[in-house]
């Protein structure tokens, strides 16, 4: 019997699809699930000591499952209301998303416990990629190179923060907002701040990177061409970077410090040879880098999930992986 894997998305997801094709190919059968719960389109999920379902999907038979991410549907603070309808409408679905956010996470969390290999669980993961701040502190702390950051909506404390490190960026604590270069004027000119707090960090000079790393292997690294500090909304295209021998190990070290098995790390590699860590996304998406360098990761990671499936072994499925070889080759642009 071939093994399974068990893929979860949102709807109408293309990334997973073209992962589900990289499982095929690997031997093994991808089980595609809809990630959301409840609602008149929602999948219903079963979860006791002798069975476990997701949208009628039995999996005593999965060993291995992939979340491509995980998201509140209703924000976590109260919005501006107007009247007390709308704020026991805010309410009801505020109550209801933590139903299901404890029924997704408890399904994750009991899947594991019972030897299935879950990447990533969205515990410690995504509590670090969207609590940027603490994250850079934490990897600090045990070694690894961060910037120097801070989060806060102080004017006071912004100001000698951006006078402390010399050159500055901003950036949100969490979420997909735009990076930019800020100076101690721009804070004391400013009457935001103090309505929300921001993230200020050292700014790193150097190449911007990409990093995927799967199991125990970085399997691509890629320099993101980008005229401007924000490489996400300036991107002009990729190209295959090198990273020395020590700086591969050492971002698989990262990884699994975290409790990942698969993750695209953002990195700066400045001048004088730094490699400093800016955040660590847990569910990427992987669909912006190109084809050919977006097959290479999913096939990876098809391998690691099959690996670990047919064996029920980290160990082995690592191995895999390495067997399938580093792309990091300066041959491709795009």
């Amino acid at each position: 019997m071939q093994p399974k894997v068990a893929l979860f998305s949102g709807k109408h997801c293309r990334q997973v699809d073209e992962i589900s094709r990289f499982v095929r190919e690997e031997g093994a059968d991808p089980v595609v699930c809809r990630s959301g719960l409840g609602g008149e389109n929602g999948e219903e999920v079963s979860l006791s000591s002798s069975r476990m379902s997701w949208g009628g999907v039995d999996f005593s038979e999965i060993k291995a499952l992939h979340i491509r991410c995980i998201s509140q549907n209703t924000s976590f603070s109260m919005p501006p209301v107007t009247n007390a309808v709308q704020y026991e409408e805010f309410r009801t679905s505020f109550m209801r998303e933590q139903f299901f956010q404890g029924a997704a996470f408890g399904f994750f969390e009991e899947f594991a416990r019972r030897g299935g290999l879950v990447v990533n669980s969205p515990f410690g993961a995504y509590v670090d990629h969207d609590t940027k701040a603490q994250l850079c502190s934490k990897l600090r702390e045990n070694g690894f190179d961060a910037p120097r950051s801070i989060m806060t909506n102080s004017p006071d404390e912004a100001a000698r923060f951006i006078s402390l490190v010399g050159e500055a960026v901003c950036k949100p604590s969490i979420g997909v907002g735009s990076t930019r270069a800020v100076l101690p004027d721009d804070i004391r000119e400013s009457s935001d701040l103090p309505l929300c707090p921001v993230l200020f960090q050292e700014y790193v000079r150097g190449k911007t990177l990409r990093v995927h790393v799967v199991g125990d292997s970085m399997v691509l690294a890629l320099e993101i061409i980008a005229p401007d500090v924000d490489s996400r909304t300036s991107t002009k295209g990729f190209e295959r970077f090198i990273m020395p021998p020590e700086e591969k190990e050492r971002i698989v070290q990262a990884t699994r410090f975290l409790g990942l098995h698969y993750a695209a790390w953002d990195v700066m590699a400045s001048a004088d040879g730094r490699y400093v860590y800016l955040d660590c996304n847990p569910g990427p998406y992987v669909m912006w880098i190109g084809k050919e360098n977006r097959a290479l990761v999913f096939r990876q990671l098809a391998r690691y999930l099959v690996g670990y499936a047919r064996t029920g072994s980290v160990e082995e499925a690592s191995a895999l992986v390495k067997a399938g070889g580093v792309h990091d080759a300066r041959v491709l642009r795009c």
